[in-house]
């Protein structure tokens, strides 16, 4: 009985002398025409005959030590390239059977299609927010899409008094886990603080700004987050993530400090480096920071050129929304961040920055946006009357956010009247839209992401480092309610990000 590292010898080495056909043919059929011996495809034809060369000799020499692993990869990776690249017969969808290991067709969204030697990253960031969601942290690693997956617990204050400040954890259960989730492949686990609204995993503003001035001075919030990490599970932590959505101090009312509130964070985040380096000499701790894209973040907010230099991930959300209180049908001013938008807010990162910083990481989201729009009288604040016939109101009470995979299933449902946005100008004079409480969903279809990012990269190439992504749980990580697959707003990143074989299948359709 053959093993299977012989059957996968013996299936590159068909692969290669198949392979030195295809070139025969080629040269053959272009004698006459030398230049096309130059094309894309060619190249990589050859490319891949190099490469099937050299894993025929390293298979002989795993052999000798009955090492079947690498074969097996080897022989997946020559198959799967084959077929994006169109060298065997391809089928409708193309990635891993995920019963047999076996490719099955046109998405290589995988580290073995990823090229070398170009230093992009896709960081992914899983909550308790993604277990509750039913995407098992093992479910996320096996789909090879994240180069780094930054698991976040969850940590607060437990009190509004300066003069208690203790770090309470909130997730515990995932806290209690932390030598299980730090030991898997590719995975960091950070602790995470809050800057926004939600009083459950953070402080607002006003009271952030007032504890950090107050405790940074007197050195109490550093020595709770050295405190926290010392602690047994401490040890399994390599990191502190940050949420800073707000362009500074909102108001007067919390202006009680004698610097601002980005200078504030600059420091305490330096003094926190410098503590965990002296307690910890042999480790790395990263931190990382998550930020919005909106233009006011860019120039009010953030001392960005002072960040940049301690921080190892700079996350921007710029994949956010604009919501407008009035619009015409076809609506045409709300699209899910524009490419103009996009370029504001990286460009503006990058000038405060001062430098190329590859810590800088352009953000998808999987989360969308739906209005209910209705006949309505405007507002004071935007002048007095009735709307003329064409025109309605966007109810912002009723707009809530919604799961890209939820989104799937409510339009491909006849029975609901929704109608989708994309935003492309063609693609809106195409739509119908009914003028009545009709609801509209505002998102990017999985081919528009990928067009996003690649027009961003083409243009940033070598001043930032990835793309990442949040709320992953919110993408068809089933791949059965969308139809075009698992994973389909974090393939559409990776193929926008290093490039592929195939064109992705369109995930909304109306049944």
């Amino acid at each position: 009985m053959t093993t299977s590292l012989e059957r996968s010898e013996a299936m590159l080495h068909f692969y290669f002398l198949w392979q030195t056909r295809l070139i025969v043919l080629n040269v053959s059929a272009n004698m006459l025409y030398p230049w096309r011996l130059i094309s894309p495809q060619f190249i990589i034809l050859i490319s891949l005959h190099i490469i099937a060369f050299a894993g025929n000799n390293s298979l002989r020499e795993l052999k000798k030590n009955n090492f079947d692993a690498f074969a097996t990869v080897n022989s997946l990776m020559s198959t799967c390239i084959g077929q994006c690249l169109g060298l065997f017969e391809k089928t409708d969808s193309c990635g891993f059977d995920r019963a047999t290991g076996q490719p099955i067709g046109g998405y290589c969204m995988s580290d073995f299609f990823r090229p070398t030697g170009i230093d992009r990253r896709v960081i992914c960031v899983y909550e308790k927010n993604d277990i509750v969601r039913g995407l098992s942290l093992d479910l996320l690693i096996e789909s090879k899409l994240c180069t780094t997956i930054l698991v976040l617990v969850t940590i607060r204050f437990d009190s509004k008094v300066p003069t208690n400040i203790r770090m309470v954890i909130v997730d515990e259960d995932m806290h209690m886990d932390a030598q299980k989730i730090s030991s898997k492949p590719t995975v960091k686990l950070h602790y995470k603080l809050g800057t926004g609204m939600s009083m459950n995993d953070s402080m607002n503003p006003i009271d952030f700004s007032r504890t950090f001035d107050m405790t940074i001075r007197r050195g109490r919030w550093v020595d709770a987050m050295v405190s926290l990490s010392q602690k047994p599970e401490g040890q399994y932590y390599s990191g502190l993530y940050i949420r800073w959505l707000y362009p500074g101090c909102p108001n007067d009312d919390c202006k009680v400090g004698p610097a601002s509130d980005e200078h504030m964070l600059v420091k305490a985040l330096n003094e926190l480096s410098s503590a965990w380096k002296s307690k910890s000499p042999n480790k790395v701790w990263e931190l990382a920071m998550e930020t919005s894209a909106k233009a006011d973040n860019i120039y009010m907010g953030l001392g960005i050129e002072l960040l940049g230099r301690v921080l190892h991930y700079f996350l921007i959300l710029t994949y956010e929304w604009s919501m407008p209180v009035m619009t015409t049908i076809p609506p045409k001013t709300f699209f899910q961040t524009p490419y103009d938008k996009i370029d504001l807010a990286i460009d503006g990162y990058l000038k405060k920055a001062k430098r190329d910083n590859k810590r800088f990481f352009l953000g998808i989201n999987p989360t969308l946006i739906r209005y209910a729009l209705s006949d309505s009288v405007m507002t004071a604040k935007y002048g007095k009357g009735k709307l003329a016939s064409d025109e309605y109101y966007v109810n912002s009470s009723a707009s809530r956010y919604i799961a890209f995979s939820d989104a799937c299933a409510l339009i491909s449902n006849a029975s609901n009247n929704y109608t989708v946005v994309v935003p492309k100008a063609e693609e809106l004079n195409k739509t119908s839209y009914a003028k009545s409480d009709t609801t509209f969903i505002s998102f990017d279809e999985t081919n528009d992401i990928i067009d996003k990012v690649r027009k961003i990269f083409d243009k940033y190439n070598n001043r930032i480092g990835g793309i990442w992504m949040k709320n992953i749980s919110h993408d068809d990580f089933t791949g059965k309610i969308c139809g075009c697959g698992p994973f389909p707003s974090l393939r559409a990143g990776n193929e926008g990000l290093f490039g592929g074989g195939c064109t992705m299948k369109k995930c909304f359709t109306k049944k």
